[in-house]
């Protein structure tokens, strides 16, 4: 079993852009990413008696308004914080699956063509597994609680039910679950994915997306893991834009 934790960034009417992504780990892998995120609270929250929720928009809220209990540590702390999650991701063997979508070119609901690439490709990487290694690999998607689970729920049944635009689902072993993220640490994690590649498209903030990049799902040389939808895909050097040009 495959279990492909998702989360969204960019839903602030501000933002140009909207990013789905979900963090792939093989099922016996979770307990291990779980185990390195609870050594990072312990060498930042020694004290702290309860699983501390990490999550990667509090810890860059402005210095007056860091809620707890990452008010109590320095903004150095607090950065610390980033670099040690986000190798953590780097160093897994899990694999990122994300969609970044320009708002202003997009004609349907960003969350519902996020969610509906990241089944197709996350459906395939495990056809992949089967193909190359013989081995029959079951799906599961786990999402982070959010204001489209309505959405999200007739949707997944849809897909089910009918396929994606692309084909048939062949190897998830039910419809999405949706689980508040505070209570796994790998949603956590997805929602550290999902704020780098958010970081890199809409501000060009690339330190952490280039950290985590080489965990995007790829076959040999081509990329899977990564769309980019825009209107200006010509004139875009990422990963995803460099490789549908080539």
């Amino acid at each position: 079993m495959h279990i492909a934790y998702l989360d969204e960034s960019g839903t602030h009417k501000e933002a140009r852009y909207f990013v789905v992504a979900s963090l792939v780990a093989f099922e016996r892998n979770t307990h291990h990413l779980a185990r390195e995120m609870d050594q990072i609270q312990a060498k930042y929250f020694r004290d702290w008696p309860e699983p501390v929720f990490f999550h990667a928009s509090s810890l860059r809220s402005p210095e007056d308004r860091v809620p707890e209990p990452f008010n109590k540590l320095s903004a150095k702390e607090r950065a610390g914080i980033f670099s040690d999650v986000y190798q953590v991701i780097a160093n897994s063997h899990a694999r990122i699956i994300a969609v970044a979508m320009e708002k202003a070119f997009m004609t349907s609901d960003p969350y519902e063509r996020g969610f509906e690439e990241i089944v197709s490709r996350f459906d395939m990487l495990l056809s992949r597994i089967h193909r190359d290694h013989g081995e029959d690999q079951r799906g599961l998607i786990i999402t982070a609680e959010s204001s489209y689970k309505n959405n999200l729920e007739s949707l997944a049944r849809k897909i089910s039910t009918e396929g994606h635009r692309w084909g048939n689902v062949h190897n998830l072993a039910d419809i999405p679950y949706f689980a508040p993220a505070k209570n796994t640490r790998l949603l956590q994690l997805a929602d550290f994915v999902s704020n780098a590649v958010f970081a890199h498209y809409e501000t060009g903030h690339s330190r952490y997306f280039n950290q985590i990049a080489p965990r995007f799902d790829q076959e040999g040389n081509r990329i899977h893991g990564l769309v980019h939808m825009t209107r200006n895909r010509d004139d875009c050097f990422c990963p995803a834009c460099v490789q549908h040009r080539s």
